[in-house]
């Protein structure tokens, strides 16, 4: 491969180019060529062509409709334009041009390393993977770039010590944010591909991601690492200057956001970054951070940039970010440049590989799903004299399969779906590792993936060397005694003659060893240690064994040893010292339509995520794996429209299949029939009204109602019973999640043989709780009408449905009033104009004409969001002829209001006019002065619009007042 250099030489106030040939053995004599010069953006000449960028880049996909589609078209335009005139600036020259040519391979681009040195950041800033032939595209597809500096020690030689039979990746994903981007998004690929391939390579995650522990990692791990990599946030920007007594005076400068103790984000600048890696010279840094190569004509040296920064460290290459990189495009560059590196061992081929894989993949997450931004110039390398990674493709060669650790107990081998998902808990895991608490509890309902996420988490842990001595799995099911526990644990530790040693004895041996090495046990199935209180499940465990669980975490306070702990129960009893709690969920957002794809394509079939029925069959599923896995493969011969149906009123209705999943499921649910107690039965046709969630204050008053037998005291029993069974899950405050198989289940199993009366009883007082519950929300801002209408907005419907069975009115127009709101409140028009046509409906049926005019005001409103006029003042028409025939002065002039407002939009001001002042003056006659001032404002914008400004005053004035 040959090397072409374009040399930035600024000279006497003005700046040329050098083009020259570099050998291994020689050095062609330079060529003096025309700088390449900026352009403005076409339609746009204020704007010059970096800022021009950035913001297509950067900023475009936060709205990519028009017109913003078409500036974003000129962008790339102007951007194509300036990679082919700079390329003519340096070519065209004759000399240069043979220079080009001689460095090909027959003609060849992919043969071609096209170097760029400079020390100015406006030219280091320049887009130079645009460079673009005329005759045969753009260089940065078919020839290798890279940056260089001009003043710059070389760095120091390559360590013999650095391990040649692999590649050692040190991976740093910090994720301080709120709301960040997943934990795995990049890491995950990162880790599947070498496992895939049996690439020879070994990743070690830092734990925890702060920049001290990086500090540390690095000196206790001399001659280690080839490659560091950097997951995580970067920036570019205006940082105070310390070297400047002026506290005020600022600088540019890059900065990569690590983690501090606490998990809060904490920016380490260039500088920083550039001291810690000059003593620990790893060979090659990648940084998949935003802007982590970012540098312009605001720094005051090349070196502001991370990129240049690392450089000047000593590190041979580093791989960086000119702008920001969506998630949804490093998910693209990163697996295709490691594959690049270790097929090729040349790290500018290997970015060649991802901006390869980018341009070909060009969707990026927005908010139109995806769109086909042109991002594969982000990426960019800095090198000097870079490593030579193909020792890695040797080492393939002779590499083995390399053996799991784990027990198999830990392979989930009979999921055919594998691990999916689950970041959220991953990292939450991660970061529970490093506290106290000798054990951590991952508590959620039944079947939803606890025992998954213990056995994902072992592997993610086993992957990234993170393990330490290995892991021991114990699962409860059968377990009777706590020295079974104990001797299990010490065993593989001191030998088959630990078990005959005094229980003293082997708690101390075993919490001396634990303490001082990590390991990590998982304690699965853990909710039959204590069994179901007050049910007809008992506890595994006696109290007493119970205690020497408890001790053994007590003492393991503090240690290297983690217990990961999976129960459906949420095991209070252990302490929160003891014992951290880490509630899951079904999945949810990408990860539930990922699990939904990855079960429907054994089907043939796609997860239409635009498809109505669908997603309410997704949303009643809750994102609950076992669920999901029993359910979804009935839509080879059934709608997502019958299974929705069938899971919110009959569960027996799908004839699930005789097979382990559907029997797992089953054995949850048949709980209710088989193990609750008699005195707690009853509640079960109050729960069977819910849907999703359940909030057990309002189960006791729907009791007081029927059944006053059914005190607090048994609700708790109730829901607690429910809990452990793995079919409630606590979310605080008297709110639990609910099975999402339950409630179908319920009304298949349980309402049916309730007397017609009782279900009567019981659905009365379910409408009447959710009826004032609706009511109070009403009137309420969206902002607080949100997370009530999350947990109660499927209850708020069956008790629509219910109040309109019954024949209970009042409830049912409150219901109607407050989704029709709510519905109006998120925009959804056609929703909430449904829901008002009912309630006009309903209300002419009953004769109540104030309610009739105020459901037909609100039709209009809706219309009017909308901006179809017509609609409005048809609506506002129907409205104000019951208001006036029926003498509502207050309802009549808001409506007059409105009527005004809809002429005024439509630009007929005389109308407008007339409106205004009928609303006015039953304002004023009413006293409501609010009002008032609100239409003399109207009027007052009227009369400025028609330029009869001493009208405007005189209308304004009397709004004032």
């Amino acid at each position: 491969m040959s090397t072409l250099r374009i040399q930035h030489c600024p000279s006497d106030g003005e700046e040329h180019f050098q083009v020259m040939r570099v050998e291994a053995s020689k050095t062609t004599k330079p060529v003096t060529v025309a700088p390449p010069v900026g352009f403005p953006v076409a339609g746009r000449p204020d704007s010059d062509l970096m800022r021009e960028l950035r913001w297509y880049l950067e900023d475009f996909l936060g709205y990519p409709f028009p017109p913003e589609t078409e500036h974003a078209d000129r962008v790339l335009e102007a951007l194509g334009k300036w990679g082919r005139q700079a390329f003519d600036a340096l070519f065209d020259n004759r000399k240069a041009g043979d220079f080009l040519r001689g460095a090909m391979d027959q003609g060849r681009y992919d043969r071609l390393n096209l170097q760029i040195e400079s020390d100015d950041p406006r030219v280091l800033a320049w887009p130079w993977e645009a460079l673009e032939d005329s005759q045969a595209g753009r260089l940065a597809h078919t020839c290798q770039i890279e940056r260089r500096l001009n003043e710059i020690l070389d760095p120091a030689e390559i360590d013999e010590g650095l391990p040649r039979d692999r590649v050692n990746i040190l991976l740093v994903t910090a994720r301080p944010m709120k709301g960040d981007v997943r934990y795995r998004s990049i890491s995950r690929p990162l880790v599947e591909l070498i496992a895939e391939h049996r690439l020879p390579a070994h990743v070690t995650v830092l734990r925890p991601p702060t920049f001290d522990q990086l500090r540390r990692h690095l000196s206790e791990h001399p001659r280690t690492y080839h490659v560091l990599h950097f997951d995580g946030h970067g920036g570019y920007g205006d940082h105070p200057d310390p070297g400047n007594v002026d506290r005020h005076r600022y600088v540019a400068q890059g900065v990569l956001v690590f983690e501090d103790e606490n998990g809060e984000p904490n920016p380490i600048d260039a500088e920083q970054l550039s001291d810690l890696l000059r003593e620990h010279a790893v060979p090659a840094v990648v940084l998949n951070a935003c802007q982590s190569a970012m540098i312009d004509e605001r720094a005051t040296d090349p070196f502001a940039s991370v990129a240049a920064a690392l450089l000047k460290s000593g590190v041979r290459s580093v791989v960086a970010m000119a702008y920001t990189l969506y998630v949804s495009g490093a998910r693209q560059f990163v697996p295709a440049f490691y594959e690049g590196l270790f097929k090729t061992g040349d790290t500018a081929q290997a970015v060649r590989a991802g901006r390869q894989q980018m341009n070909a993949k060009r969707g990026r997450v927005c908010a139109r799903g995806e769109y086909p931004l042109q991002d594969w110039l982000v990426p960019v390398v800095y090198q000097q004299d870079p490593l030579d990674f193909s020792f890695a493709a040797e080492a393939q060669q002779a590499a083995q399969p390399r053996e799991s650790r784990l027990p198999e107990e830990a392979r989930d081998e009979q999921n055919p779906y594998g691990f999916i998902g689950r970041d959220g808990p991953l990292l939450e895991l991660e970061r529970a590792m490093l506290r106290p608490p000798a054990a951590i509890l991952i508590q959620g309902l039944g079947g939803v993936g606890k025992t998954t996420l213990a056995r994902g988490f072992v592997e993610w842990l086993e992957a990234t060397n993170g393990l330490g001595y290995g892991c021991l799995w114990l699962t409860f099911s059968d377990i009777r005694s706590a020295e079974f526990v104990i001797n299990r644990m010490g065993e593989p530790l001191f030998g088959s003659q630990f078990a005959a040693a005094p229980m003293d004895q082997k708690l101390d041996a075993l919490v001396a060893k634990l303490r001082d090495n990590r390991f990590v046990i998982v304690w699965d199935n853990f909710e039959v240690a204590r069994g179901i209180p007050n049910t007809s499940i008992a506890a595994n465990l006696t109290g007493d064994d119970r205690a020497i669980l408890r001790k053994l975490l007590e003492k393991l306070r503090g240690g290297q040893t983690k217990v990961i702990i999976t129960s459906r129960a949420r095991e209070q009893w252990l302490g929160h010292e003891n014992c951290y709690e880490l509630t899951i969920g079904g999945l949810d957002g990408d990860e539930r339509w990922q699990y939904c794809q990855t079960v429907l394509k054994d089907l043939g079939k796609p997860a239409k995520r635009d498809d109505p029925e669908m997603i309410e069959l997704m949303e009643l599923l809750g994102g609950h794996p076992l669920a999901m896995r029993a359910i979804l493969p009935l839509l080879r011969d059934r709608t997502a429209a019958s299974l929705a149906a069938a899971l919110r009123h009959n569960l027996a209705a799908l004839d699930l299949p005789e097979d382990e999943v559907s029997a797992k499921l089953a054995a949850t649910l048949r709980f209710v029939e088989d193990s609750l107690p008699a005195e707690q039965r009853p509640l079960l046709m109050a729960l069977s009204l819910f849907e999703g969630f359940v909030d057990a204050d309002y189960l006791e008053e729907m009791a007081k109602q029927v059944d006053t037998g059914l005190t607090h005291a048994v609700i708790d029993r109730f829901t607690e019973a429910l809990g452990v069974a793995g079919l409630l899950r606590d979310c605080g405050q008297a709110i639990f999640e609910l099975h999402p198989a339950l409630t179908g289940y319920l009304r298949a199993a349980v309402v049916r043989s309730v007397d017609p009366a009782l279900r009567d009883a019981w659905t009365r007082a379910f409408v009447e709780v959710m009826g004032g519950l609706a009511d109070a929300l009403a009137p309420r801002e969206l902002h607080e009408q949100r997370v009530p209408f999350h947990i109660h907005g499927a209850n708020f419907h069956h008790a629509l449905t219910e109040a309109e069975r019954i024949g209970m009115d009042a409830g049912f127009q409150a219901l109607l009033q407050s989704l029709g709101a709510y519905a109006q409140n998120t925009r959804d028009f056609a929703g909430a104009a449904r829901l008002f046509t009912r309630r006009a409906e309903a209300c002419k049926t009953l004769g109540d004409q104030e309610a009739e005019a105020a459901a037909y005001h609100q039709l209009g409103r809706i219309a009017e969001e909308q901006r179809d006029f017509a609609v409005a003042d048809k609506w506002y028409r129907n409205s104000l002829a019951i208001k006036e025939k029926q003498g509502y002065e207050r309802g009549a002039a808001r409506t007059y209001h409105q009527l005004g407002i809809i002429a005024d939009k439509q630009r007929d001001f005389a109308a407008a006019k007339q409106w205004y002042l009928k609303a006015v003056t039953v304002f004023e006659k009413l006293g409501i002065e609010q009002h008032a001032a609100s239409t003399y404002h109207q009027l007052g914008m009227i009369a400025q619009e028609q330029r009869d400004f001493a009208a405007a005053e005189q209308w304004y004035r009397k709004s004032l007042v």
